[in-house]
C-alpha cells in the first residue's frame, strides 16, 4: 500500500518531477505519463530495451515514489487512471504485477481467512491473487464443495485431493484467469453457499469495494447474493483508491479480513461500520514460519 511518502495523485507527482530527474529517470517519467498503458503492459525488458534503460534504473524511478518496485507502482498508475480520468484511458493492471506485490501480507490474509471457514460445509470463491492464496490454505480443512470462477483458485484447491471443486461456466478473461460474463450468473443462481471469499481489486471505507471490469462487477453482485454471508480478503495496497466500477458498498460485507494493523485509521473506520475486521498480522514466530 502507498505508504505516507507516496502521493494521492501519481500523474500529478511524476509530471511535477519531471524536471527534476536525471535524463534516464526523466524519460522513464515520459513515458509512464505518454504511454501509460504501454508502461502497465509491458515487461520491464520492454520498457528498457525501448528507452534503452536498465531494470535497476526503472525500479530506482518506481521507488523514487515511495513504491517498493515495478509492480505495485503500475497498479497505483492503472488505480490513478481509473479514479481520475474518468476511465476514458482504463488499463486494467496485469494480474502477474498483482501477484508479486505484498505476497507475505496475502499468505496471512489468507491463513486467518481459511480459520473463518473450517465449518462451512459449501464455499464460493471470487479469482484473484489473494484468492489463489486463500485456496491453498484449504487443505487441513474437512472436505466441502467448492465453486469458483478463478481457473488458478480451482487448480489450487484441486491440489487438496479432499474437495469437490466446481468451476463457473463464461468467458474466460485471458489478464485474469478467470471466468466471466452471464454465463457465470447462470450457473450460481440457483445454488446456495455458505460463504463467499471475495477478493477486492479496491477498498475504501467510504466509496466501498470496487473492481476495473463492469462485467466482473456486476457477477460478482450474484455471486455475493448466493451465499449466506461474505468474506472479503484485502491487503493493505487495495485500500483508499477506488477502482472504475463499483461491486459493493462496505454495510454489504460481513468480515473483512487484512493486514492492516488496528490502529490504523482505515481499519477503524470500517470497524466504525459494524463490520467484523479481521487483523491477519502475524506474530514474529508466525513471520518466520511463513518465510
Amino acid at each position: 500500500m502507498p505508504d505516507s511518502a507516496q502521493p494521492q495523485d501519481i500523474f500529478a507527482a511524476i509530471s511535477a518531477a519531471r524536471g527534476h530527474l536525471s535524463p534516464k529517470l526523466s524519460a522513464i517519467a515520459s513515458y509512464a505519463l505518454d504511454q501509460t498503458e504501454q508502461f502497465i503492459r509491458k515487461t520491464s525488458k520492454e520498457i528498457c530495451a525501448e528507452l534503452k534503460t536498465s531494470e535497476p534504473t526503472l525500479i530506482k524511478f518506481c521507488q523514487s515514489f515511495g513504491f517498493s518496485g515495478l509492480s505495485d507502482f503500475r497498479i497505483d498508475l492503472a488505480l490513478a487512471l481509473a479514479q481520475n480520468r474518468g476511465g476514458s484511458r482504463f488499463v486494467e493492471p496485469l494480474a502477474r504485477d498483482r501477484r508479486q506485490v505484498n505476497q507475505l501480507g496475502k499468505t496471512r490474509i489468507a491463513r486467518a481467512a481459511a480459520e473463518l471457514v473450517a465449518k462451512d460445509r459449501s464455499l464460493l470463491i471470487d479469482n484473484g491473487s489473494t484468492a489463489e492464496a486463500f485456496a491453498q490454505e484449504l487443505g487441513d480443512l474437512p472436505s466441502m464443495t467448492v465453486m469458483t470462477n478463478g481457473i488458478f483458485v480451482a487448480q489450487n484447491v484441486l491440489q487438496h485431493e479432499k474437495h469437490t471443486v466446481m468451476l463457473a461456466g463464461g468467458r474466460i478473461r485471458p489478464n485474469a484467469m478467470s471466468m466471466s460474463g452471464p454465463l457465470v450468473e447462470t450457473c450460481i443462481q440457483q445454488m446456495r453457499f455458505d460463504t463467499f471469499v471475495m477478493g477486492a481489486a479496491s477498498l475504501h471505507p467510504q466509496f466501498g469495494v470496487s473492481t476495473f471490469q463492469e462485467d466482473e462487477a456486476h457477477a460478482t453482485r450474484r455471486m455475493m447474493d448466493a451465499a449466506e454471508r461474505v468474506i472479503v480478503l484485502a491487503d493493505k495496497t487495495k485500500l483508499l483508491k477506488p477502482a472504475l466500477h463499483l461491486i459493493c458498498q462496505m454495510s454489504q460485507i460481513d468480515i473483512l479480513v487484512t493486514d492492516l494493523p488496528k490502529d490504523d485509521p482505515s481499519f477503524t473506520a470500517i470497524e466504525a461500520q459494524g463490520i467484523e475486521v479481521v487483523s491477519a498480522l502475524a506474530s514474529k514466530e508466525q513471520h518466520n514460519e511463513i518465510l
